[in-house]
Protein backbone atom coordinates (compact mmCIF):
# COMPACT_ATOMS: atom_id res chain seq x y z
CA UNK A 1 0.00 0.00 0.00
CA UNK A 2 1.23 3.69 -0.09
CA UNK A 3 1.37 6.24 2.19
CA UNK A 4 -0.27 9.25 2.89
CA UNK A 5 2.61 10.88 1.55
CA UNK A 6 2.68 9.01 -1.59
CA UNK A 7 6.03 6.78 -0.40
CA UNK A 8 5.67 2.86 -0.67
CA UNK A 9 4.95 0.69 2.49
CA UNK A 10 5.30 -2.11 2.67
CA UNK A 11 3.73 -2.40 6.59
CA UNK A 12 0.58 -4.06 5.70
CA UNK A 13 2.83 -7.39 4.52
CA UNK A 14 3.45 -9.68 7.26
CA UNK A 15 7.57 -9.55 8.72
CA UNK A 16 9.50 -12.42 6.42
CA UNK A 17 11.74 -14.40 9.17
CA UNK A 18 15.09 -12.66 7.36
CA UNK A 19 13.70 -9.27 7.44
CA UNK A 20 15.70 -6.74 9.57
CA UNK A 21 14.65 -3.32 10.92
CA UNK A 22 16.78 -0.17 11.35
CA UNK A 23 14.88 2.46 12.75
CA UNK A 24 16.62 5.32 13.72
CA UNK A 25 15.98 8.15 16.70
CA UNK A 26 16.85 11.36 16.49
CA UNK A 27 15.21 12.38 19.64
CA UNK A 28 15.56 16.20 20.18
CA UNK A 29 17.65 16.36 17.63
CA UNK A 30 17.79 18.43 14.28
CA UNK A 31 16.56 21.77 12.70
CA UNK A 32 14.07 21.51 9.39
CA UNK A 33 16.88 22.59 7.15
CA UNK A 34 19.07 19.64 9.26
CA UNK A 35 16.57 17.19 8.35
CA UNK A 36 15.85 18.19 4.46
CA UNK A 37 19.95 18.03 4.36
CA UNK A 38 20.22 14.66 6.00
CA UNK A 39 17.74 12.54 3.61
CA UNK A 40 19.61 14.33 0.81
CA UNK A 41 22.08 13.02 1.86
CA UNK A 42 21.13 10.22 2.55
CA UNK A 43 19.13 9.20 -0.80
CA UNK A 44 22.70 9.26 -2.44
CA UNK A 45 23.61 5.86 -0.43
CA UNK A 46 22.70 2.37 -2.33
CA UNK A 47 19.36 1.77 -1.58
CA UNK A 48 18.32 -1.44 -0.09
CA UNK A 49 17.59 -4.35 -2.77
CA UNK A 50 13.78 -6.10 -2.22
CA UNK A 51 12.59 -6.71 1.11
CA UNK A 52 15.85 -7.93 3.34
CA UNK A 53 15.44 -4.23 4.73
CA UNK A 54 12.83 -2.06 6.12
CA UNK A 55 13.97 1.62 7.36
CA UNK A 56 12.38 3.85 9.52
CA UNK A 57 13.30 7.23 10.88
CA UNK A 58 11.67 8.85 13.92
CA UNK A 59 12.21 12.61 13.17
CA UNK A 60 11.01 15.32 15.60
CA UNK A 61 7.60 16.67 15.38
CA UNK A 62 8.56 19.75 13.79
CA UNK A 63 10.98 18.14 11.43
CA UNK A 64 7.97 15.08 10.46
CA UNK A 65 5.70 18.10 9.57
CA UNK A 66 8.17 19.40 7.56
CA UNK A 67 9.46 16.67 5.45
CA UNK A 68 5.83 16.01 4.60
CA UNK A 69 5.73 18.83 2.08
CA UNK A 70 9.21 18.10 0.19
CA UNK A 71 10.57 15.42 -1.97
CA UNK A 72 13.71 14.68 -0.16
CA UNK A 73 13.07 11.45 1.76
CA UNK A 74 13.87 8.98 -0.26
CA UNK A 75 10.73 6.35 -0.80
CA UNK A 76 12.45 3.12 0.99
CA UNK A 77 12.71 5.11 3.84
CA UNK A 78 9.41 5.10 6.42
CA UNK A 79 8.75 7.76 8.79
CA UNK A 80 7.59 7.63 12.43
CA UNK A 81 6.58 9.84 15.31
CA UNK A 82 8.71 9.93 18.55
CA UNK A 83 5.59 10.18 21.13
CA UNK A 84 1.58 10.28 20.45
CA UNK A 85 -1.26 11.20 22.62
CA UNK A 86 -3.42 9.36 24.63
CA UNK A 87 -6.36 11.19 23.46
CA UNK A 88 -7.94 11.21 19.50
CA UNK A 89 -8.29 15.36 19.88
CA UNK A 90 -9.49 17.88 22.82
CA UNK A 91 -8.07 20.44 24.94
CA UNK A 92 -4.65 18.80 25.65
CA UNK A 93 -1.99 21.61 24.58
CA UNK A 94 1.19 20.50 23.78
CA UNK A 95 -0.02 17.33 22.13
CA UNK A 96 -0.18 15.12 18.89
CA UNK A 97 -2.52 12.99 17.77
CA UNK A 98 -2.49 9.89 15.71
CA UNK A 99 -4.56 11.73 12.96
CA UNK A 100 -2.14 14.26 12.86
CA UNK A 101 0.81 11.82 12.72
CA UNK A 102 -0.92 10.31 9.99
CA UNK A 103 -1.47 13.63 8.06
CA UNK A 104 2.50 13.72 7.68
CA UNK A 105 2.25 10.41 5.95
CA UNK A 106 4.08 8.69 9.07
CA UNK A 107 3.18 4.97 9.64
CA UNK A 108 5.00 4.11 12.75
CA UNK A 109 5.34 5.66 16.25
CA UNK A 110 7.67 4.63 19.35
CA UNK A 111 6.09 4.54 22.77
CA UNK A 112 7.41 4.04 26.13
CA UNK A 113 10.70 4.70 25.15
CA UNK A 114 13.25 4.64 27.85
CA UNK A 115 13.32 8.11 28.01
CA UNK A 116 9.56 8.65 28.59
CA UNK A 117 9.39 6.24 30.60
CA UNK A 118 12.22 7.42 33.31
CA UNK A 119 12.77 10.87 32.60
CA UNK A 120 9.64 12.29 31.25
CA UNK A 121 7.89 9.76 34.01
CA UNK A 122 5.16 8.37 31.78
CA UNK A 123 2.91 5.58 33.51
CA UNK A 124 2.18 2.30 32.44
CA UNK A 125 -1.70 3.04 31.89
CA UNK A 126 -0.87 6.31 30.14
CA UNK A 127 1.75 4.12 27.74
CA UNK A 128 -1.38 1.98 27.20
CA UNK A 129 -3.70 4.24 26.26
CA UNK A 130 -1.08 5.46 24.07
CA UNK A 131 -0.84 2.09 21.82
CA UNK A 132 -4.59 1.80 21.58
CA UNK A 133 -4.73 4.83 20.44
CA UNK A 134 -2.19 4.21 17.87
CA UNK A 135 -3.84 1.36 16.46
CA UNK A 136 -7.17 2.29 16.10
CA UNK A 137 -5.72 5.22 14.20
CA UNK A 138 -3.86 2.36 12.01
CA UNK A 139 -0.34 3.86 13.30
CA UNK A 140 2.16 0.65 13.99
CA UNK A 141 3.42 0.84 17.47
CA UNK A 142 7.09 0.56 18.20
CA UNK A 143 6.71 -0.33 21.84
CA UNK A 144 9.74 -0.14 24.09
CA UNK A 145 10.63 -2.27 27.12
CA UNK A 146 13.86 -2.63 29.09
CA UNK A 147 15.21 -2.83 32.59
CA UNK A 148 17.35 -0.84 34.37
CA UNK A 149 21.02 -1.60 36.16
CA UNK A 150 19.06 -2.01 39.52
CA UNK A 151 16.29 -4.16 38.08
CA UNK A 152 19.08 -6.61 36.56
CA UNK A 153 21.12 -6.86 39.61
CA UNK A 154 18.05 -7.81 41.36
CA UNK A 155 17.30 -10.50 38.75
CA UNK A 156 13.79 -8.75 38.10
CA UNK A 157 14.58 -8.99 34.36
CA UNK A 158 11.46 -10.67 33.28
CA UNK A 159 9.20 -9.21 35.91
CA UNK A 160 10.26 -5.83 34.56
CA UNK A 161 9.74 -6.59 30.95
CA UNK A 162 6.99 -9.17 31.13
CA UNK A 163 5.04 -6.65 33.05
CA UNK A 164 5.54 -3.64 30.63
CA UNK A 165 3.84 -5.56 28.05
CA UNK A 166 1.32 -7.34 29.91
CA UNK A 167 0.41 -3.82 30.80
CA UNK A 168 0.81 -2.27 27.29
CA UNK A 169 -0.89 -5.49 25.41
CA UNK A 170 -3.47 -5.45 27.60
CA UNK A 171 -6.61 -6.35 25.80
CA UNK A 172 -5.26 -6.08 22.36
CA UNK A 173 -6.01 -8.11 19.46
CA UNK A 174 -4.17 -8.16 16.52
CA UNK A 175 -5.00 -9.30 12.51
CA UNK A 176 -1.33 -9.93 12.30
CA UNK A 177 2.02 -9.16 13.55
CA UNK A 178 3.36 -6.46 11.34
CA UNK A 179 0.83 -4.25 13.30
CA UNK A 180 3.31 -3.70 15.96
CA UNK A 181 7.18 -3.66 17.09
CA UNK A 182 8.63 -4.07 20.31
CA UNK A 183 12.45 -2.68 20.66
CA UNK A 184 14.56 -4.24 23.36
CA UNK A 185 16.10 -1.30 25.70
CA UNK A 186 18.33 -2.44 28.15
CA UNK A 187 18.52 0.74 29.93
CA UNK A 188 21.95 -0.31 31.54
CA UNK A 189 23.55 -0.03 28.25
CA UNK A 190 22.56 2.91 26.94
CA UNK A 191 24.81 5.64 27.01
CA UNK A 192 26.63 4.00 29.83
CA UNK A 193 29.91 2.76 28.38
CA UNK A 194 28.52 -0.69 29.70
CA UNK A 195 27.19 -2.97 26.89
CA UNK A 196 25.61 -5.90 26.72
CA UNK A 197 26.86 -9.27 25.52
CA UNK A 198 25.41 -11.07 22.36
CA UNK A 199 24.48 -13.84 25.03
CA UNK A 200 22.46 -11.14 27.12
CA UNK A 201 21.22 -10.13 24.28
CA UNK A 202 19.48 -13.61 22.43
CA UNK A 203 18.74 -14.79 26.10
CA UNK A 204 16.12 -11.45 26.64
CA UNK A 205 14.83 -11.15 22.94
CA UNK A 206 13.96 -15.10 23.11
CA UNK A 207 12.14 -14.69 26.43
CA UNK A 208 10.27 -11.79 25.04
CA UNK A 209 9.39 -13.96 21.84
CA UNK A 210 8.04 -16.39 24.28
CA UNK A 211 6.39 -13.95 26.41
CA UNK A 212 4.90 -12.53 22.82
CA UNK A 213 3.45 -15.73 21.88
CA UNK A 214 1.68 -16.37 25.65
CA UNK A 215 -0.01 -12.61 25.11
CA UNK A 216 -0.56 -12.65 21.06
CA UNK A 217 -0.98 -16.75 20.39
CA UNK A 218 2.09 -18.52 18.67
CA UNK A 219 1.62 -17.27 14.97
CA UNK A 220 1.23 -13.40 15.87
CA UNK A 221 3.43 -13.43 18.84
CA UNK A 222 5.87 -15.29 16.61
CA UNK A 223 5.76 -13.05 13.55
CA UNK A 224 6.44 -9.18 15.55
CA UNK A 225 9.68 -8.15 14.63
CA UNK A 226 12.12 -7.30 17.83
CA UNK A 227 14.74 -4.73 17.57
CA UNK A 228 17.67 -4.37 20.08
CA UNK A 229 18.36 -0.14 21.01
CA UNK A 230 21.04 -0.44 23.19
CA UNK A 231 23.96 1.85 22.19
CA UNK A 232 23.80 -0.20 18.61
CA UNK A 233 26.63 1.01 16.16
CA UNK A 234 28.65 -0.38 13.32
CA UNK A 235 31.30 -1.60 14.67
CA UNK A 236 28.58 -3.95 16.83
CA UNK A 237 25.48 -4.49 14.69
CA UNK A 238 26.61 -7.11 12.54
CA UNK A 239 26.84 -9.56 15.37
CA UNK A 240 23.97 -7.85 17.29
CA UNK A 241 21.51 -8.51 13.95
CA UNK A 242 22.96 -11.43 12.94
CA UNK A 243 21.82 -13.13 16.95
CA UNK A 244 18.74 -15.42 16.28
CA UNK A 245 16.13 -13.37 17.83
CA UNK A 246 16.99 -10.23 16.91
CA UNK A 247 14.94 -8.52 13.72
CA UNK A 248 17.02 -5.13 13.84
CA UNK A 249 17.99 -2.34 15.46
CA UNK A 250 16.53 1.29 17.14
CA UNK A 251 19.57 2.81 16.56
CA UNK A 252 20.03 6.46 18.62
CA UNK A 253 23.05 8.50 18.45
CA UNK A 254 24.63 6.29 15.30
CA UNK A 255 21.23 7.71 12.79
CA UNK A 256 22.26 10.82 13.27
CA UNK A 257 24.96 11.13 10.79
CA UNK A 258 23.91 9.74 6.91
CA UNK A 259 27.35 8.11 6.35
CA UNK A 260 26.87 5.31 10.00
CA UNK A 261 23.15 5.11 9.47
CA UNK A 262 23.74 4.29 5.72
CA UNK A 263 26.25 1.89 7.12
CA UNK A 264 23.85 0.09 9.20
CA UNK A 265 21.26 -0.59 6.25
CA UNK A 266 24.19 -2.04 4.36
CA UNK A 267 25.16 -4.31 7.82
CA UNK A 268 21.42 -5.39 7.95
CA UNK A 269 21.48 -6.18 4.14
CA UNK A 270 24.37 -8.77 4.27
CA UNK A 271 23.31 -10.34 7.99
Amino acid sequence: MKSDSGRVSHVSRQKENNMKMVAGNWKMFKTVEEARAYFVELATATPPQGDKVRVIVFPNYIALGALATTGSVPAWVLLGAQDVAAEVEGAFTGEVSPAMIRSTGATHVLIGHSERRHIIGESADLLHRKLINSLQASLIPVLCVGETLEERNAGKIEEVVFGQLDTALSDVQLCDGAQLVVAYEPVWAIGTGVNATNEQIEEAHHLIRQHLKQLLGTAIGGSVAILYGGSVKPANFASIAGLPSVDGGLIGGASLKPSAFAELIAIAEQV
